[in-house]
């Protein structure tokens, strides 16, 4: 069998190692690229395209997993994306399942699960963890209940909860690889398309629909 050639996509380097580890152990998979963004990534499949199965995180500064994977499954449609994040939320779920991701596994599941997941996914199937399947199916059964709410981009998700933190624009602009003018546009998006009249209303929000505690 040839080796599928595997790239891991995570911000957080400590956690790309630990998956390297996992998918050692397996003599049919190579790690052959990891990358902390979704831009980094890009970059890289402008020059090679021979990759079978993206393992992509969602919270990313610069390029988030869920553009990431759009652009992917737009210009790459033969690479296989398994989103593996600590989000479990209904959200997150329902982007990914959108952005035509192949498969949802949570952090916190075992590595004989991932291993899994990834052979599902190069076999032509989609690998949703039980949990992540249960939701998308409510999600779906729910969806004429949902008729016309207002649903919240992951980077809308991101400002949100760092807005209700405290941070200020200049501080959320650093810490997301993004302009000042940029997140005050964003902010004035979220309370148009949410008709909140300020930043208080935004936060109350976010508490009442469990986008932050």
């Amino acid at each position: 069998m040839e080796k599928i050639k595997t790239i891991i996509v995570d911000d957080h380097s400590i956690i790309r190692d630990g998956i390297k580890r996992i998918l050692v152990s397996d003599i049919n998979i190579k790690v052959v690229a990891d990358f902390k963004n979704g831009q980094e990534l890009l970059d890289f499949l402008e020059t090679t395209i021979d990759v079978d199965v993206i393992l992509m995180d969602i919270s990313m500064p610069v390029l988030n997993g869920v553009d990431t994977t759009k652009i992917i499954k737009t210009k790459y449609k033969h690479i296989k994306v398994l989103a593996l994040t600590m989000h479990d939320e209904t959200t997150y779920i329902l982007s990914m399942f959108n952005a035509r991701a192949n498969g949802y596994v949570l952090k916190e599941s075992g590595a004989e699960e991932l291993i899994k997941a990834i052979y599902t996914v190069v076999e032509g199937n989609n690998y949703f963890t039980n949990d992540v399947s249960s939701k998308i199916i409510n999600s779906l059964v729910n969806e004429t209940k949902n008729i016309g709410k207002k649903v919240l981009s992951i980077r809308e998700i991101e400002i949100i909860r760092l807005v209700a933190d405290g941070l200020k624009n200049n501080q959320i602009a650093e810490k997301l690889c993004l302009s000042a003018r940029t997140v005050e546009s964003h902010r004035r998006n979220i309370l148009t398309r949410l008709n909140l009249k300020n930043t208080a209303e935004m936060i109350n929000y976010a508490i009442k629909e469990g986008i932050v505690n």
